[in-house]
């Protein structure tokens, strides 16, 4: 039996809305299955008491998916029109040398320019300067910071899928919609509820529906199963209480986003078993393309950031050369008027105290409990609060896997590795917030456990001519699964370093046009739109196929022809040697230390270390780590209350680790924070790790910092009293605990270990080393002698 369908397209996206869309205008039955909710003119939540009510996916198909993953906090959405829903609507071509490796043959920004033109006339896009409204204040204030640092000639607007025409007034665009023009609102990244952005489901997806596509949302694909030939999906239907379904089709086209689509085929490979030859490269070459998020309070001249477009300037950072280079850009931000009073959870002037030991999870509970405290604040205040958004090009070097127990999706994204740039958006934030009369403030996550949030993922099923180096062939198809193909994020195999929606759209117009030709054996077919004076045409039969659909494609009427696109970024000046330095020093700290000691499983109590060391060291209970503790920011390290650095290595707890122990992943080091007592601090160690079955596991530890009678000094600072927890989180049930010691000799052979990067002046590395002893030995100090004479 013939499948009921020429495409099934997964999602509906930058990558799943042009693909659907040239199906359909090629002539294929296309089914379309989108998770999410459609959302139309005014359908938009906005209850900003409860983020139940439509905002997030776990509570009916909300708009926003939010994943806590361990290494990295990922920000996606869910609705018919994917990421074009919450974008910030900006179109930009990423330079040339982004293509000059990484990239199978065939792939560069001539080749690819043909394609961003295309997608640039389906949605319009335009800066702001095109807006009769004239510049928004946040527009005019980041210019003149442009000037103030000496950047002007890296300032530019970008591209923006955004309809300036008259707001209030409906009309129809060149695809038959009904759209408004922007009001200024400030509400693009949370629904545009006046259908002012160009979003997806206004162009390419209108079209689709208009040349015979079917769609059904609220459908979440589970399972791909081959068949012979073409795939069998199986989807749960959350508009029918969960119901399992099915669709057969000849074709499937992965588009679901660099995050899910890469998470469907490892389930489909690693659980389901379903497709199990599926490469070993399936979630490498991960990205969060540098994204990177700051915020200012109280700055000297009203921002106004729910006035205008969220994003409407950039501009670039460009330092070093070769495979040394950090190169970012740096957008301008905004949020809408309602969401003033949430921000100030994040503005460390007004924050209430946080332990310093609160892991990924309890740390966003603790913000959500602030909030509500924070919910209201007096509009003119408002005013004066700024975004920064930076995204740049990583290192593309993260990994997407199931945990082998729970089978959860989790990322293992290598901070250190990608410091550097991290460091240099930091920089250009503080002297961004100091031009504007304050300072920066960071997201929490980074702040204190110095985890990334990321709203441009990419990779996970890049491409490669040959198996052994990616998921896909240049084309996009799956590695020896014919006709199955991946057509959005998840395909670029590296951080492109601008927002990416143009090149996920111009790859797939790309390859969705060879499927085309290859299929209808016809070399020289073209999107309608790219020759818009086509006569109506029968599609053929595909040789052997039963069923296709035989009706003539319905003649659209003439568009104005698509010509060569702007590229804003393309007249930015670079100087030779790169963009101007940053004032504003980022030197970091960096360390090894080794301690080894005994713990004891499931000795009561617990908190009887002691004991349990003894315990532990008769039954030969060894338990030991080797972790390198990296301060990125040693002027930030040195303010913080908390102290906070992080940890990477490897940790060995016997009878849950291998010999040669299990990484350290996201370790947290806190260093001399308050305890209970006024002369008191404490060193906190919160190491997770993998054990060999599979579980997670946390090394949770304490020095003890405190004057008791003799001398202890050494041993306070030397013994890390312990419990390894079953889980992630320090609430999670203790499964042996003890005492870990740092032992002489290696305490000697971590004072050789000490280095600080960020620099390469000998009296800025010899300060470093001054400041970070000045606060170690002054702590003490205060412990064990000013103590004695207060």
């Amino acid at each position: 039996m013939a499948p009921a369908y020429d495409a099934l397209v997964i999602g509906t996206g930058f990558g799943g809305a042009v693909t659907a869309c040239r199906l359909a205008q090629a002539g294929f039955s296309v089914r379309v299955l989108e998770r999410g909710l459609r959302y139309p003119k005014g359908s938009f939540p906005r209850d900003f008491e409860d983020p139940t009510q439509g905002w997030l996916w776990q509570h009916r198909q909300g708009l926003f998916d939010i994943k806590l993953l361990k290494g990295m906090s990922i920000v996606q959405s869910a609705g018919y029109g994917g990421g074009s829903l919450i974008y910030a609507n900006v179109h930009l071509r990423p330079p040339a040398e982004v293509f000059a490796s990484g990239w199978p043959e065939g792939y560069s920004r001539p080749t690819l320019d043909p394609y961003y033109d295309l997608v640039a006339h389906m949605l319009d896009v335009q800066p702001i300067t095109a807006s009769a409204r004239g510049l928004p204040p946040k527009t005019k204030r980041m210019q003149e910071v442009a000037k103030k640092l000496g950047r002007e000639a890296q300032f530019f607007h970008p591209n923006l899928a955004v309809r300036f025409a008259p707001a209030g007034e409906p009309l129809r665009n060149k695809f038959g919609v009904e759209q408004e023009g922007c009001n200024y609102c400030g509400e693009c990244d949370i629904g545009c509820n006046v259908r002012a952005k160009n979003t997806l489901d206004l162009n390419y997806l209108a079209v689709a529906e208009q040349q015979g596509a079917e769609v059904s949302t609220q459908a979440e694909v589970t399972r791909i199963e081959p068949l012979s030939p073409g795939y069998r999906v199986t989807f749960t239907d959350h508009a029918a209480a969960g119901m399992q379904r099915t669709v057969d089709a000849r074709r499937v086209f992965l588009c679901a986003g660099a995050v899910n689509t890469t998470e469907l085929l490892l389930r489909n490979r690693d659980v389901l078993g379903t497709l199990p030859d599926l490469s070993a490269r399936l979630g490498s070459h991960y990205s969060a393309n540098g994204d990177f998020l700051a915020f200012a309070f109280d700055t000297k001249e009203p921002w106004d950031p729910s006035v205008g477009p969220t994003i409407t300037t950039g501009m670039v950072v460009e330092e070093g050369t070769g495979k040394d280079k950090t190169w970012f850009l740096f957008q301008e931000g905004g949020h809408p008027a309602q969401a003033a009073g949430l921000m100030l959870a994040l503005d460390p002037d007004h924050a209430l105290s946080l332990p310093a030991d609160l892991l990924q999870r309890e740390l966003v509970k603790a913000l959500r409990l602030r909030t509500q405290d924070l919910a209201a604040v007096e509009n003119e205040r408002g005013r004066f609060q700024a975004v920064f958004l930076a995204m740049g090009r990583d290192k593309a070097n993260g990994r997407l896997t199931l945990s082998p127990l729970t089978r959860e999706l989790q990322v293992q994204w290598d901070v250190p590795a990608n410091l550097p740039l991290y460091r240099t958006q930091e920089q250009l934030c503080e002297d961004v917030a100091r031009a504007l009369g304050t300072r920066a403030a960071y997201n929490p996550l980074w702040e204190r456990l110095h985890l990334p949030v990321s709203v441009h993922n990419l990779g996970g099923c890049t491409m490669a001519e040959e198996v052994a180096y990616g998921v896909l062939t240049p084309e996009g198809e799956v590695h020896g699964y014919p006709g199955l193909y991946v057509f959005d994020g998840a395909a670029l195999p590296v951080g492109i370093g601008v927002n990416p929606s143009s090149s996920i759209a111009a790859v797939a117009e790309r390859n969705v046009e060879r499927v085309i030709r290859k299929v209808q054996d016809a070399p020289h077919w073209m999107a309608p739109e790219r020759a818009p004076s086509r006569p109506p045409r029968t599609a053929p039969m595909e040789p052997g196929r039963v069923g296709m659909r035989m009706m003539p494609v319905v003649e659209e009427p003439p568009h104005p022809p698509v010509v060569p696109g702007t590229d804003p970024l393309g007249a930015v000046v670079i100087p030779p040697g790169g963009t101007v330095a940053s004032p504003t020093p980022v030197v970091g700290l960096r360390f090894t230390e080794r301690m080894k000691g005994f713990v004891q499983p499931a000795y009561l109590p617990s908190e009887d270390f002691a004991g349990a060391a003894r315990a532990g060291q008769r039954a030969g209970h060894v338990a030991e780590f080797v972790i390198t503790i990296t301060l990125p920011n040693l002027d930030r390290f040195l303010a913080q209350e908390s102290h906070g650095g992080i940890a990477q290595g490897t940790v060995h707890v016997h009878g849950l680790t291998p010999p040669g122990g299990s990484a350290v992943e996201n370790g947290v080091f806190n260093l001399f924070v308050d305890a209970e007592r006024f002369y008191q601090r404490r060193m906190l160690y919160l190491l997770p790790f993998t054990g060999m079955d599979g579980q997670a596991y946390l090394l949770d530890g304490y020095k003890e910092v405190r004057d008791d009678a003799g001398f202890d000094v050494w041993s306070d600072t030397s013994t890390l009293y312990t419990v390894v927890r079953r889980g992630t989180e320090r609430s999670a049930p203790v499964v042996s605990s003890g005492i870990i010691r740092l032992h002489l000799p290696d305490f000697l052979q971590q004072l050789t270990t000490f280095s600080v990067t960020g620099t390469a002046s000998a009296l800025k590395r010899a300060d470093a080393m001054r400041r970070f002893g000045g606060m170690f030995m002054g702590t003490l100090w205060d412990v064990f002698a000013r103590a004695k004479f207060d």
